[in-house]
């Protein structure tokens, strides 16, 4: 990825953000989980109908009782906090999550290194892999004097095996080695349960663990999901949590609080990962009434998601109104982003990932575009609307610089700084080159699949996109036959082209109009992807796939 602005001058901006006596700013980083880009009301105003991918428009008509209107009205009530946020501080509107799966988005967010450069495409590589020694950004800002935590979502790294080694020897059990928990299932389901009551689906190996990853403090989960109420999958630190009870999203931030109340006692800046469950399946359960009664379409998953939604929203006013009873709230900086584009059209109600087209595990745009704004009063005395090509692969970047930190050499990501504070106008980057998956199981596309969501993941395509501050070009390799109700001999690979400032829904492709643009976006793959190895768990044969020059 070509960086366009020099190192020297971002350092110094950075040295501006805390000039000699200044206080380093507090930091709370929200994350939520497969939620759309126009899921904020923020970044949903000025969209219409039709501006909605129109396969979700018919998906929600066969499928759903509300219509488009009640979903645009139950959304403008959603999120008065974080909306107000967004407005107040400098939003980028062409935000690129660094995958389009949340396992790898979170390691690239995590280390700002692309994740494709160490082998990772899918969550699988991920959990194979890990973190890196001294890889996560968060210890930079420990290394500036930073209290640290993280809270909920983890989900960057393995969980402990050696916990399943554990519970066989226990129960004497012959060749343990030969079993993992999932192939426990037929031959001890005793011990798998024993296993799921003791946390183990949401444990790490210690490797990847946030105490030894730059955090003091950890309340959270290693695994893709944390269901809302009488979760078993929570560690706290290293120990597991026991069941917990409450709605997951009151349980993080009452933890969130407790650690910035302790942090503010001891004089110390912290920096907070609150990583929320929220808008990941499964989305069912009920919201509790304080933040279900707000919403009155009368269409229970319509109402109950932008509930839960709501829930996150007045979490993050509570936290605000507890940093100005401290007189702290001036000086914290809030960033609010998602780990990829929503797995929208169930659950998960409009007007999802509009006006882009897709979902989660998609190369196309609403696999990857996100909300991202960042929120700072003391510092943003202007608040502004970016459209420069940034990626959440800039999130920590920025954070460790506004804290005074050092920033590695050889990051993908860059600090925001100068865009946000020092009215800075040229491009972040020239492009973007991501590998992937292209995979329609995660949301409403997946009904077109001949089977269950786990074999049609494994038999999708891979591919990439390039995009930069105006096109993007998609590469998808060769769908086989018989894997979708509406492509029964396959697609053959192939190659689209679109300019996305004019065509955000990916409705008109101009590839065979601009084949100089497409050359050249082939080319920024062919050199970039020359330092992405193959998967580290994926197939190889997948990895091959994406290697097209054709």
């Amino acid at each position: 990825m070509i960086k366009t602005i020099g190192k020297s001058f971002i350092a110094a901006v950075g040295c501006l953000a805390i000039s000699a006596g200044a206080q380093k700013p507090n930091i709370v980083f929200i994350m939520l989980d497969d939620f759309g880009y126009s899921q904020l009301e923020a970044f949903s105003r000025g969209l219409t109908v039709e501006d909605i991918d129109p396969k979700m428009l018919a998906h929600v008509a066969e499928h759903s009782e509300y219509t488009p209107e009640q979903a645009f009205k139950q959304l403008k009530k959603a999120s008065p906090t974080l909306s107000r946020m967004a407005d107040k501080g400098v939003r980028f509107n062409n935000a690129f999550a660094c995958s389009n799966l949340c396992a790898p988005s979170r390691i690239g967010v995590a280390t700002g290194i692309l994740q494709n450069r160490w082998g990772i495409y899918r969550n699988i590589d991920t959990e194979a892999h890990g973190l890196k020694p001294n890889s996560h950004l968060a210890e930079r800002l420990k290394e500036r004097g930073y209290a640290t935590a993280h809270v909920g979502k983890w989900h960057v790294g393995s969980r402990d095996r050696d916990m399943v080694q554990r519970f066989l020897k226990k129960h004497d059990v012959k060749n343990p080695e030969k079993y993992s928990y999932y192939t426990l299932e037929k031959d001890y389901p005793h011990i798998m349960k024993e296993l799921k009551n003791a946390g183990y689906r949401g444990s790490v190996v210690p490797k990847d663990h946030p105490l030894n990853n730059g955090f003091d403090y950890y309340f959270g989960y290693n695994m893709w999901e944390c269901i809302y109420y009488k979760a078993q999958n929570v560690w706290e630190n290293f120990e597991h949590a026991g069941v917990v009870k409450k709605y997951n999203t009151d349980a993080f931030t009452e933890k969130a609080l407790t650690f910035m109340e302790k942090s503010l006692d001891e004089d110390k800046p912290f920096y907070v990962q609150l990583h929320y469950h929220t808008a990941h399946h499964p989305l069912k359960p009920k919201a509790p009434a304080k933040y279900f009664k707000r919403f009155d379409s009368g269409v229970y998953d319509l109402d109950n998601f932008y509930a839960h939604v709501f829930g996150v929203d007045e979490c993050v006013r509570q936290i605000e109104t507890f940093l100005a009873e401290r007189g702290e709230a001036e000086n914290t900086i809030f960033v609010f982003t998602s780990d990829n584009g929503g797995a929208v059209g169930a659950a998960s109600p409009l007007p999802g990932n509009a006006p882009f087209s897709g979902h989660k595990g998609m190369l196309n745009l609403g696999g990857f575009r996100v909300p991202l704004f960042f929120y700072w009063p003391a510092e943003i005395k202007k608040p502004a609307v970016k459209e420069q090509l940034v990626s959440t692969l800039d999130i920590l970047p920025t954070l460790v610089d506004a804290g005074g930190g050092t920033l590695p050499e050889g990051l993908d990501g860059q600090s925001l700084l100068p865009w946000m504070l020092e009215g800075e106008t040229s491009k972040v980057r020239d492009h973007l080159a991501i590998g992937g998956i292209h995979a329609r199981v995660w949301a409403f596309n997946g009904y077109t699949s001949f089977f269950t969501h786990n074999v049609s993941r494994e038999k999708a395509p891979s591919g990439y996109i390039v995009a930069d501050d105006t096109y993007i070009l998609r590469y998808v390799s060769e769908t086989i036959p018989d894997l979708y109700k509406d492509a029964v001999d396959g697609i053959p690979a192939h190659y689209v082209l679109y300019d996305y400032t004019k065509d955000p829904g990916e409705q008109h492709n101009i590839a065979d109009q601009f084949p100089e643009k497409v050359e050249q976006l082939k080319g920024v793959w062919k050199r970039e992807s020359a330092a992405y190895p193959k998967p580290v768990a994926w197939g190889e044969d997948k990895w091959k796939a994406m290697q097209d020059y054709k």
